[in-house]
């Protein structure tokens, strides 16, 4: 693991290339999309393929994916949320990385799994039938809790583990309400460390791995993405476990998956983009049939590398 891939993971600028860490300087006081939750997703089948694309999308999407990804390098990275689905087997675990002084109720804590696993598979039905994709939904699990004082986490349970280490925050430095201690989960279980090693064996098993954290911050404006999880503040997180699909962290997920933000005008399409997209913050507040192309078209290039995701047959 290079240094800057740690210094990702471990640093609490939210300036850093967007390519592999991209933020979003969403509002705090955003509105969730509330629904009915659904903690499991199977989506219908629907065989598609790239050629049902429609034409009006074509010429924004592959510019975003030639000018913007490939130039940006952001998928080179074979630690994309499409990479860990692929070694987790259908699988993506988290750890929560707690920072703050809130406590979490047993109930709380489940339903920050079931959101987890809405969100994802909000994002994941829509490659559902698309091109060999085999995951017709996936299993989010959260393996573990990264919090400085285990009594925070009330009524835990046998089968719950809390990591209590830290290092120190240096975004306390500039934001004195941001906590000091930045709570860590073990590096050898940690995906994000190891995702070039093929041979490294997880302490306990692939199971006990983590892909990603779902990061909690005290005073945290917005929010920032990417393959090392999602970061966002502790009373936002705790105000849309019983959301359906939450523009914030729906965005930030979309980083996992290697897109861009669209801030200033040169970084969008030319002939501007002919539906809205969630990941032009203020465009829109859910995936949109735009976001759901770019993911495709994203899979079918991707899938072109066939040592990076094997699979045996291709339509």
């Amino acid at each position: 693991m290079s240094v800057w891939s740690k210094a990702l993971l471990l640093s609490t600028s939210i300036t850093v290339c967007a390519s592999l860490f991209a933020c979003s300087p969403h509002s705090l006081y955003a509105t969730p999309v509330k629904k009915k939750p659904t903690v499991t997703h199977s989506a219908p089948i629907v065989k598609t393929t790239l050629k049902n694309m429609p034409d009006r999308y074509k010429s924004s999407i592959e510019w975003v994916w030639k000018n913007r990804m490939v130039q940006e390098g952001s998928t080179l990275r074979k630690n994309l949320i499409f990479d860990q689905i692929f070694a987790g087997k259908g699988t993506l675990n988290y750890v929560v990385r707690w920072q703050s002084d809130k406590s979490v109720t047993l109930k709380q804590r489940q339903q920050i799994e079931s959101m987890l696993s809405r969100q994802v598979n909000h994002w994941n039905d829509l490659l559902v039938g698309y091109e060999n994709w085999p995951y017709s939904s996936i299993k989010v699990k959260v393996v573990g809790w990264a919090c400085t004082n285990p009594a925070l986490i009330l009524n835990k349970q046998a089968n719950e583990i809390v990591y209590t280490d830290y290092i120190i925050d240096e975004l306390n430095k500039t934001v004195p309400t941001i906590p000091s201690k930045l709570p860590i989960a073990p590096t050898s279980l940690s995906r994000f460390e190891h995702f070039e090693e093929p041979q490294y064996m997880y302490p306990g098993g692939l199971d006990k791995r983590f892909d990603m954290y779902l990061w909690a911050t005290t005073s945290f404006g917005g929010g920032a993405g990417g393959d090392w999880g999602q970061r966002m503040a502790d009373d936002y997180i705790l105000n849309i476990l019983k959301a359906d699909q939450d523009e914030i962290m729906e965005h930030e997920l979309g980083h996992g998956f290697g897109f861009p933000d669209f801030y200033e005008p040169q970084d969008r399409p030319p002939g501007g983009f002919p539906d809205k997209t969630l990941m032009w913050v203020g465009s829109s507040i859910t995936i949109t049939n735009w976001d759901a192309w770019l993911l495709r078209y994203t899979w079918s290039q991707l899938r072109k590398d066939t040592t990076r995701f094997p699979i045996t047959s291709f339509q």
